[in-house]
């Protein structure tokens, strides 16, 4: 439970101190991420209040910054700056760039990983209602509100922390089917005015569901821990250093990938056909975009791999060739490379790579050889 400061003469509560945005993000780089698009704000559809996130093209940029970082559902009332909402940093995947230094032995909490949609609580005048990272009124949000104000009416968040939820119901489903479960799963709160973070045992009072804690107690148990069927992953906390990890599992993310129509093939399609890979990419989770990348990289390395073997080979007989060749002198040496269709065309001055592409098309379910 979080201490609540007391005037010495009154024993009263006193009122935590005012945060402005100005107070935990520099101005001049908030517009700058703002103009470069890696910072979106969204405004309240009826009060004078904003949400700030990041992007996707942050996500696929990899921009992360103090303010990219820290602008992840932070609601602010625009008449007067105040930060009203101040969620968790973004963190990242155990193994994904990004990721603070892995403190295998150190003393940690580990979390399940709830497959839904992060919910953070602010005041809006009438009460407190729920937005999600990116929106005031997105179909989560509402229906967030809704289940706060009728399931849970007289709850009040600790003062001057923000209090963040897992949004999980039917309609909701990501990839893991909670069965009939519709409710709000508390994770934790955040200090508005220093952004620590706590776990629930910083909401004593909280009426519903709480985040599973697992018996894992340092980084090194929890990666060693069998997978649990039928969940996301694992969260671990450092409550010292007040950092965090995803420990996301293998079937997890392939089933996830499914869900959002992504595999390999898709992948070469784009390649192959010069769509924009990068408008396709820039929506998903960010842990899909480096599985993207190794895609992207092996495949172009095995046509470059080929494209290098060719061009060596039609140094190799062009050379040979007497004074005063013709095309039957260079079929007879061409014939006998395993490549000999690529080779015609280099002579005929054409393009032979989209052939080469043609031939190294994956299975759906390939995957490359350094990821998972």
């Amino acid at each position: 439970m979080i201490p609540v400061a007391a005037d010495p003469a009154t024993a009263a509560p006193v009122a935590p101190p005012v945060t402005r945005l100005a107070d935990i993000l520099d101005p001049a780089a908030l517009d700058a991420a703002l103009a470069d698009g890696h910072v979106r704000v969204q405004r309240h559809p009826d009060r004078p209040l904003s949400i700030y996130n990041y992007t996707e093209a942050c996500v696929f940029a990899h921009n992360w910054t103090p303010v990219t970082l820290t602008c992840r559902g932070l609601v602010v009332d625009d008449t007067s700056g105040v930060v009203l909402a101040r969620p968790f940093r973004k963190f990242f995947n155990h193994d994904q760039p990004g990721a603070p230094d892995l403190r295998l032995d150190a003393p940690a909490v580990i979390t399940d990983k709830s497959d839904g949609s992060l919910g953070v609580l602010y005041p809006d005048g009438s009460g407190f209602a729920v937005a999600t990272r990116g929106s005031f009124a997105s179909t989560q949000a509402r229906h967030a509100t809704a289940v706060l104000r009728t399931r849970y009416p007289g709850f009040v968040p600790p003062a001057g922390h923000t209090v963040l939820v897992e949004i999980v119901y039917p309609a909701n489903r990501i990839v893991l089917d909670y069965g009939d479960l519709d409710d709000l799963v508390l994770l934790g709160t955040v200090e508005i005015g220093t952004g620590r973070s706590h776990g629930p045992e910083a909401v004593p009072d909280w009426p519903g569901p709480v985040v599973e804690r697992l018996p894992h107690r340092t980084l090194a148990e929890a990666l060693a821990a069998p997978v649990r069927d039928g969940r996301e992953g694992l969260v671990v906390h450092w409550p010292d250093t007040d950092t965090r990890v995803k420990i996301k599992y293998p079937e997890y993310v392939r089933l996830h990938r499914l869900t959002f129509g992504l595999n390999a093939r898709v992948v070469w399609e784009f390649l192959v056909t010069e769509q924009d890979l990068a408008s396709r990419v820039a929506p998903l989770p960010d842990e899909f975009h480096r599985w993207v990348d190794s895609v992207v990289a092996e495949l172009t390395a095995t046509v470059e791999a080929r494209t290098a073997k060719i061009e060596t080979a039609y140094r190799e007989i062009m050379a040979e060739l007497p004074d005063g060749w013709t095309r039957r002198d260079f079929a007879e040496r061409a014939a006998r490379h395993p490549e000999r269709a690529s080779l015609f065309l280099r002579l005929d001055g054409r393009d032979y790579r989209p052939l080469l592409w043609q031939r190294i098309r994956p299975p759906a379910d390939w995957t490359p050889h350094n990821v998972e």
